[in-house]
Formats: structure tokens, C-alpha cells, sequence
């Protein structure tokens, strides 16, 4: 009689992943992010050997592209052989990213991986020592926009001692992801399985327990939003539900913002040390490579001199320079520098002249969202016009501080400071 089974779930690989938009100068930055998901991924396979799994599970998404580079399809499988030398099974369903059908190098798998077909729902018997421990159910993608709802053709049979789903979908409606194969709880509740193994959603996430409804999020963060723990899941399942289930973290890179608050500072000295301060901290704090974007904020006596052109880019290179040489290390993407003067604001709200008129004309747009929003919008369409496809990333009220901010600076230099 079966007891448990124990596997991994895994999805969002994204083998070969291009890290699009990171400028990574330094020759040894750039072959780590190269290597990053590939490296990953080499890390889950450690995990299937090291806890002595029955199964991989990958939910979709293997590779990043339909056109499969023969570099990724040979490290995958490097990967599944290793696993086919420990007689360890993989089950796959193809994703949006590599749907069937796509460009392939003509490398041949070991037999201990299934991928699931596209045009009906497969089942995969899972044998140990002659008996049957479990079922596993999937469905693949045939094309990149999958808008039907897969999860329809899922229905658990009733010799099965343990059965398990695998779906790429968006289940719920989550609308930071493309609508792929939609599907709800209920939906998959009715097929009754006693785990669903998801992909698709890149952040970890569980979103039912009866029975175990659960994104593993994907290997290793792939972009800057993707920031906080990424890897795979350790699960084990009895007749009847998932009695254990373990994140492992995977990804040899992280993804960090870092907010540096410099209104104690007065010169650049001192905002350098408090930058280095934040970026170990964080670092330390990480505890592998991290790529990180930082934002200087704060009304600073520094403020004058960091507003100088060239100068709080020359501050930034430098605690770069020394950040990636550190262990783990850190590379430092991206600065935004949104410091301001030290302005007394209650001072000038209650002056005569133009610069406390622009303070109450800001405050009476902060608490008034529509027109603030109508201002924007009116301002930047003579930008969107000129520049096709142009999209403000700022909030209208962090817009209104920002240039509240930048006129005022204007004004008082001009005219003097009021503090």
C-alpha cells in the first residue's frame, strides 16, 4: 500500500533568459547572469538527487524561447541525464514560452523523461518495486497564446493511489500575467487530484491546501521586479493531500531595490558611506550575488552638490567598483537620484511670494487626484506625441513632489533659501 510519494516541483526555467536591460560592463557580471539560470536549474537537479525524489515535475516554460538555442537544449540534457542515472522520472508540459512544435537541435532525451501531449490530457504511472505509487496528469501547449481552458480535460481515476496535476496557467485571474490557459479553484478542485503542480507565475505562491494548489515560482529571478526568494519545491504527497512541502532557494542571482535615505548627510562624503552602508547591509543580508537599482532620497544639505552634473553618477561608479569585487558580490544597475534641498515648506507656505504660491498651488493638487491626474496626462501628451509608445512611470503624486521640488530649487537659488 503506498504511503507517500516525494518529487519536485519545478517550473519558469527559463533556460537561456537574456537578462534584457542590464548593462553589465564587467565581463564577470555579465557571464554570471548568462549562467544564471542554467545554474539554477543545475541546483534543482542537486536537490531531486540529494533528497532521493521519485519525480521531477516541470510546469512549463523549460526554455525561454520557441527557438531553443542547442546551448540550452544540451545543458537540459546534461541535467536529465544525471537524473536518469539515478533512475530518477521527469514529467513535462510545455508553456506560452516553448510551446510543441518549436525549433529543436534533434537531441535525444534519456527515457526517463515525458513530455505531455497537446491535444488531450496524458496520464504517466509513476512504479516503484512493481506497484503502481502514483499518477501523474498533464497537458502541453501547442501554441504561445493558449486561451482555452486545459484544466476542463483533467479527471482523476479511481485506481489511482496518489494523483497529481501539472498546468501552465493562470489560475484566478492574476493580472500581472498573460490570461493562459485560465482556469479557478474549482475547476481544479473537481478533477480531483490530491497536488496541482502549477507554472506560470513567477513568485511562489500556494493557493489552496484541499488540496494543494500551489506555484513553485520560478528557479531564478529574471528581471528587477522579480526580487525576493526564487527556487523550487520539495513535496510530499499521501492518498489524500501533500502532507510536506519546502521551498528550496535556487537562484545563484538576486534582484534588490535599494532605498539609501540621505537627509542626515551634508556632504558627499557622507552619503558615500551611508550608500556603502546600504549596499552591504543588503548584500550581507542576500547572502549570494546581487544585482541592485538605488534610489538617494531625502531633503540633504548634500543635495546642491549630488544636483551637480556628473557628480552623483561619479559617487555611484565608484561604490560599484567596489561592491563587485566584494564576496558574494554586488553590481550595481541603476541610480535614481530623487534627493531635494532642505526646504522649510511651512515657512514658505505662509510667505508673499511666487515660491509659497506654488507650495499651495501643490497642496491644493494633492488633495484633488482627478485634476492632478488630468494635469499629468495634458503635460505629457505633447511627449507621447513626439515619442510613440512613451509611458510615465511615475505616480501623479510622486510627479507632483518631484517637480514641486525641482522648481523650487530653481526659485531658491535664484532668490535664496528659505529653511
Amino acid at each position: 500500500m503506498t504511503s507517500s510519494v516525494r518529487f519536485v516541483h519545478a517550473a519558469d526555467l527559463h533556460l537561456d533568459a537574456p537578462f534584457a536591460g542590464i548593462a553589465a560592463s564587467d565581463p564577470r557580471i555579465g557571464a554570471a547572469l548568462a549562467d544564471a539560470t542554467y545554474e539554477a536549474f543545475r541546483r534543482i537537479v542537486d536537490v531531486c538527487i540529494e533528497r532521493q525524489v521519485a519525480f521531477l515535475v516541470i510546469a512549463g516554460d523549460t526554455y525561454h524561447s520557441a527557438t531553443v538555442s542547442p546551448r540550452a537544449q544540451l545543458r537540459f540534457l546534461t541535467e536529465m541525464n544525471r537524473l536518469a542515472q539515478e533512475n530518477i522520472e521527469v514529467f513535462i508540459v510545455n508553456g506560452n514560452h516553448d510551446p510543441q512544435g518549436g525549433w529543436s537541435a534533434g537531441f535525444t532525451l534519456p527515457p526517463n523523461v515525458y513530455t505531455f501531449p497537446t491535444d488531450r490530457v496524458g496520464r504517466r504511472e509513476v512504479v516503484r518495486d512493481r506497484e503502481v505509487v502514483a499518477a501523474v496528469y498533464g497537458r502541453s501547449y501547442a501554441r504561445s497564446a493558449e486561451t482555452e481552458n486545459l484544466s476542463l480535460g483533467f479527471r482523476r481515476s479511481d485506481t489511482d493511489p496518489i494523483a497529481i496535476g501539472v498546468l501552465h496557467a493562470n489560475v484566478g485571474g492574476n493580472t500581472d500575467y498573460d490570461p493562459y490557459a485560465p482556469a479557478t479553484l474549482d475547476e481544479l478542485r473537481v478533477a480531483g487530484m490530491d497536488y496541482w503542480a502549477l507554472g506560470h507565475i513567477h513568485k511562489q505562491e500556494v493557493l489552496a491546501e484541499h488540496p494543494w494548489i500551489v506555484y513553485p515560482g520560478s528557479p531564478q529571478g529574471l528581471n528587477p521586479k522579480e526580487t525576493g526568494p526564487h527556487g523550487c519545491l520539495v513535496v510530499e504527497v499521501s492518498p489524500g493531500g501533500a502532507t510536506g512541502l519546502e521551498h528550496v532557494e535556487t537562484g545563484p542571482v538576486g534582484w534588490a531595490h535599494i532605498a539609501v535615505d540621505v537627509s542626515e548627510a551634508a556632504t558627499l562624503e557622507e552619503v558615500r558611506a551611508l550608500l556603502v552602508s546600504a549596499c552591504t547591509e543588503q548584500r550581507i543580508a542576500a547572502g549570494r550575488n546581487t544585482v541592485a537599482r538605488v534610489t538617494l532620497m531625502g531633503r540633504s544639505a548634500a543635495h546642491g552638490d549630488l544636483a551637480r552634473p556628473g557628480i552623483a553618477m561619479q559617487l555611484f561608479e565608484d561604490v560599484r567598483a567596489e561592491a563587485v569585487l566584494a564576496d558574494p558580490w554586488m553590481w550595481l544597475d541603476r541610480l535614481d537620484e530623487r534627493t531635494a534641498s532642505v526646504i522649510d515648506l511651512e515657512a514658505l507656505r505662509g510667505g508673499p511670494d511666487f515660491a509659497a504660491e506654488l507650495v499651495r498651488m501643490a497642496d491644493e493638487l494633492a488633495h484633488d487626484p482627478d485634476a492632478l491626474s488630468t494635469l499629468i496626462r495634458d503635460i505629457g501628451a505633447p511627449v507621447a506625441g513626439t515619442l510613440p509608445g512613451y509611458v510615465s512611470t511615475l505616480e501623479p503624486a510622486d510627479a507632483l513632489v518631484r517637480a514641486r521640488d525641482a522648481a523650487l530649487d530653481l526659485l531658491l537659488a535664484e532668490g535664496g533659501e528659505v529653511r
